[in-house]
This record gives C-alpha cells, structure tokens and sequence, in this order.
C-alpha cells in the first residue's frame, strides 16, 4: 500500500513558478503532479517514439504546442499523445496550472525528470520531432471522461473500485495519490492496470 499525501511526492523541481513530484514508478506507467506558474513555459515540440503521454488538468489552462498552432484544455480534460505526434505544453493562462501527467509505459520518465532536477541528461524516449516526419496533431484526443493506453485506463470516476492506483481530485482527502489503499473522495482520476 502506498498513500501519497497532497505535496508528499518525490520532489524532482521546486520553484516559485513551477513544482514536479513524482507519484508513481511502476513499468507500465509513470505518474506526476505539476504545477506551473502563470503563463510558464513547459516543453518545446518534441516526440516520443514508445509511449503514450497523457495529461489530466486539475486546474487552470494547459495549453498544448502542435506543430500547426496550439489547443488549450481546461480542468477535467484528458490528454491523449500517441507516439510520433509533436506535442508541447505551457499555461496558457495568466492562473496556475496544476496537472496530472503519465507516461505509458514509464519508459524512465521519473529518471528523466530526476535528472532535469540536477541539471543531467538523462537518456529518455523524447527528442524533437524528426525531419522524417511525424503522425498528424489529429490522433491527439482531448476528451472529459478518460482516456485508455494498451490495456491501461485512466478515468475520472466516483468510486474507485478495483483501480491500481487513484488520485482524490475531490472530497476529503483531495490531493491524495494511493495505490491499493482505500481513501476517501467524491472525484478521483483512476488507474486501472491489465
């Protein structure tokens, strides 16, 4: 059992204008919490050749870079990144920004952002988009509701269930990561594992 309280992650960044923690590590998926200041700056275009990434926003505008323009998504909306599509992300939004991402599979994701906290390369599934091409923004889905990566499903549900991991997005114990511990909530954002 592992019961993650709110700010309790992995700190991996910590500023005035931007925290990461890392949540979970397990193969199949990686999962962290971020907030962004005020119109700050994320990641350039890029892509990644084996894995999914995905962005669930809790609060404020994600704004998601295209190799065509951008789209911003506001709270309770799910972002789905196939492999090869360049995709970027900022706060749009002169508020803060406060998401949830995961990449699936993990891929080394957390060592990655590790390393971006000690100011190292880590080698990692991310590069810029290649000049060979890459697949179209149009696999991109921005859908309320979840999203599911191979046998992996992330959804915003009212009761956990039999869910490998849940993060309280409302209720008691809002903030709360835990894996295969109950807590108490009315809004959560499920994992379901295969």
């Amino acid at each position: 059992m592992i019961v993650v309280p709110p700010g309790g992650g992995e700190v991996v960044g910590d500023a005035p204008d931007r925290r990461v923690e890392i949540l979970c590590e397990v193969d199949f998926m990686h999962a962290t919490w971020t907030r962004m200041g005020p119109l700050r700056d994320g990641a350039d275009l890029h892509v990644h050749r084996e894995h999914t990434d995905v962005f669930y926003v809790l609060e404020g505008s994600l704004g998601l870079k295209l190799g065509d323009g951008e789209a911003v998504v506001g709270p309770g909306t799910f972002v789905r990144v196939p492999p090869m599509v360049a995709h970027g992300f900022r706060n749009a939004d002169a508020s803060e920004l406060r998401y949830l991402n995961f990449h699936a599979p993990g891929t080394g994701f957390a060592d990655y952002m590790r390393g971006l906290g000690r100011g190292e390369r880590v080698p990692f599934d991310q590069e810029p988009p290649p000049a060979s091409g890459v697949r179209p923004a149009s696999e991109i889905m921005m859908v309320g509701g979840g999203v599911t990566v191979g046998g992996v499903s992330f959804a915003e549900v009212e009761s956990v269930g039999d869910a490998f991991a849940a993060y309280v997005v409302a209720g008691a114990n809002a903030g709360t990561w835990a894996q295969g511990a109950s807590v108490d909530g009315t809004r959560f954002v499920a994992v379901t594992a295969p």
